[in-house]
């Protein structure tokens, strides 16, 4: 009964409005196209090769974009990209998210982006948390790119949950588009309440995440042949491809524990000495780069 009354409360306390100067300005941009729009060689990275990781329409000219708000009370809002999605981007990581400054007053505040790991019908561990800042000058209308000081390792086996968060002090924070039908794009959630799909509670909105995937000049290149044995362990493993010259290896919120030059096409790595988890083993050749998965027990 009282998840019930909190439902209904929800229903009425969402509301949105229309936002005439935001649908200007996002008129005509094509999403394939922010490469152009958004400097990305920021915090010493140089990051040249990305994909973006998106559920919103390339073209956004003629939709609807309207701001959707708890009034009074902090919540998130965002998307969730399944494994089965992102299984093409394994070794790469997330560095950046989007988001668009409207350019209005109304929209001035703190923000955090939010990203977790894991979950189905919720997001699991938060990994990384970056506040950024909204400020709502009509000079600064248009995309914002917040570089994660914690980039996200994407392992191709779970869950990634890309999301906004604001304290409340912005009435309508969060930007939506009528309903395109996809429920892993409508997700929030509110402390006290968790986590809900919007349509559970009568919203009709999806919302627009967009998301940078880096893998260090290395997507689409993921070809080389690379074998990590045993795998699980719980000690060393054997790294064998031809023509090596680089081992990084990664946890799964993107921190480097290992990184040497190395040479020849067989190498021993001590793992014992990390904690229990998923690695990502990434090897440099003379013929390319090749990403393997590492169960440490």
């Amino acid at each position: 009964m009282k998840k019930s009354l909190l439902s209904l409360m929800m229903v009425c306390c969402f509301a949105f409005i229309g936002v005439a100067q935001a649908q200007n300005m996002v008129n005509g941009i094509d999403v394939q196209t922010l490469s152009g729009m958004s400097t990305m060689v920021s915090n010493d990275r140089d990051v040249t090769d990305f994909a973006i990781l998106t559920y919103a329409p390339d073209d956004l000219s003629d939709i609807d974009i309207s701001v959707v708000g708890l009034q009074g009370i902090a919540f998130s809002w965002g998307a969730m990209f399944p494994a089965s999605m992102l299984a093409q981007y394994a070794g790469a990581s997330i560095q950046a998210v989007l988001y668009i400054d409207g350019g209005d007053a109304q929209f001035a505040g703190n923000y955090e982006a939010r990203i977790y790991v894991g979950g189905d019908a919720e997001g699991g561990t938060l990994v990384s948390q970056q506040a950024f800042e909204v400020t709502g000058l009509e000079e600064n209308a248009g995309f914002m790119t917040i570089l994660l000081d914690t980039p996200v390792t994407i392992d191709g086996t779970e869950n990634i949950w890309v999301m906004y968060y604001q304290d409340g002090s912005v009435q309508y924070p969060a930007l939506a588009i009528p309903d395109m039908g996809n429920p892993n794009d409508r997700w929030a959630f509110v402390d006290g309440y968790g986590w809900f799909d919007l349509s559970d509670i009568g919203g009709t909105y999806s919302w627009l995440v967009w998301a940078y995937i880096d893998g260090w000049d290395m997507i689409g290149e993921n070809t080389q042949e690379v074998n990590v044995y045993p795998n699980p362990t719980s000690n060393f493993v054997t790294v064998q491809a031809n023509g090596m010259n680089h081992i990084t290896v990664l946890n799964t919120i993107g921190q480097v524990v290992y990184d040497a030059d190395v040479d020849g096409s067989l190498q021993i790595l001590d793992m014992s000495q990390y904690e229990a988890g998923v690695y990502m083993v990434r090897v440099a050749t003379e013929n390319g780069v090749g990403v393997q998965r590492v169960v440490v027990k």
